[in-house]
């Protein structure tokens, strides 16, 4: 065997490699912002339950993990340690799929807006760099919304609240604007 036959393979390995490196840099920057764009919308955003969220994230996470998985073991690595393995993949897709979902949820949602007038519960003031929140009743259900626009002696003033809420995709109500009243 001569020796230019032996470059080449370690040629192919080395860009294979790369690629791989570059496209798991690629979908961990990606996961980053998901889990960012996700915790926003959660807080300011879409009127969802904390449990409703973690189990998109952690089903979603568990099942392409999961699938990758058995991929893997069966026909390319024999022994994965299944911590290291499955801790990163279900970060890494369920961050991927919640902010599919809030994204879906927004970008196909209706265009019909309704208003709704509640009562302001509690208000809290803003510790350092937070916003101002107030708690309110949306639909049956308590709701910390973060207040951006006006100031803790500001806010005292007001005892109700009015939201302009819409329809997304998936049923659940995004937050389109809001307004102080007394």
């Amino acid at each position: 065997m001569s020796r230019r036959n032996k470059i080449e393979p370690l040629k192919k390995n080395k860009n294979k490699e790369s690629i791989a490196m570059i496209l798991k840099l690629f979908i961990g920057t990606l996961a980053v912002f998901s889990f960012v764009y996700s915790l926003r919308e959660f807080n300011n955003f879409t009127i969802i339950s904390f449990e409703f969220l973690s189990f998109i994230f952690f089903f979603s996470g568990i099942i392409i993990a999961s699938v990758q998985y058995f991929f893997r073991k069966n026909k390319i690595e024999k022994r994965l340690s299944i911590y290291d393995f499955f801790v990163p993949k279900i970060f890494i897709y369920g961050s991927i799929c919640s902010a599919l979902f809030f994204l879906t949820n927004s970008y196909f949602s209706t265009d019909k807006e309704y208003i709704i007038t509640s009562l302001i519960y509690k208000r809290y003031k803003a510790y350092k760099s937070s916003p101002n929140s107030i708690v309110a009743e949306i639909k049956g259900v308590e709701r910390e919304i973060n207040i951006h626009n006006y100031n803790f002696e500001e806010l005292q003033e007001f005892n109700n609240i009015q939201i302009n809420l819409k329809n997304g995709f998936w049923g659940f109500q995004i937050i389109q604007e809001i307004k102080l009243t007394k």
